[in-house]
């Protein structure tokens, strides 16, 4: 943990905010039909949990920064690029009203895969922990909500 700081990590935060940014779209811009509105577990426990994992990730991609520098590995940039365009196309579908239960399970599928690889080039192991931790209760209730 020698290693480790609280700081400010712009990269942490770009990686937020991008992902952030169709939600932000979405505040103006609500389908009459919104499935995602039911997108919650049905017993609270699995809404904590993914509560915790989102903003916990959230948090310690922003404020914990480690002192070794972050990973150089294009196969990592651009397996994160990829996963981040995915997701901006699904959510244009998403707005196109055109939807289906691969695509809304891909909406969760697609961020949580980004936010894991922003974690480990930053070599942040808590916010991949955190991260873990939102990406399988997030795809779990996303799946279950629309795949079953």
């Amino acid at each position: 943990m020698k290693n480790y700081r609280i700081s400010f990590s712009v990269l942490g935060l770009a990686a937020v905010c991008l992902v952030m940014l169709p939600n932000l779209v979405f505040l103006f811009i609500t389908p009459p039909i919104n499935p995602l509105n039911h997108n919650e577990a049905g017993f609270w426990l699995w809404n904590l949990l993914e509560n915790i994992g989102r903003f916990g990730m959230m948090i310690s991609l922003c404020i914990i920064v480690n002192r070794r520098p972050m990973r150089k590995n294009s196969l990592l940039d651009f397996s994160a690029l990829i996963s981040l365009v995915i997701y901006f196309m699904l959510w244009g579908f998403y707005f196109s009203r055109i939807t289906n239960g691969m695509m809304l399970t891909g909406m969760a599928v697609f961020p949580s895969i980004f936010f894991l690889l922003v974690a480990w080039k930053l070599r942040n192991p808590l916010a991949f922990s955190f991260a873990t931790l939102f990406a399988l209760t997030h795809i779990t209730i996303t799946a279950s909500n629309f795949l079953l």
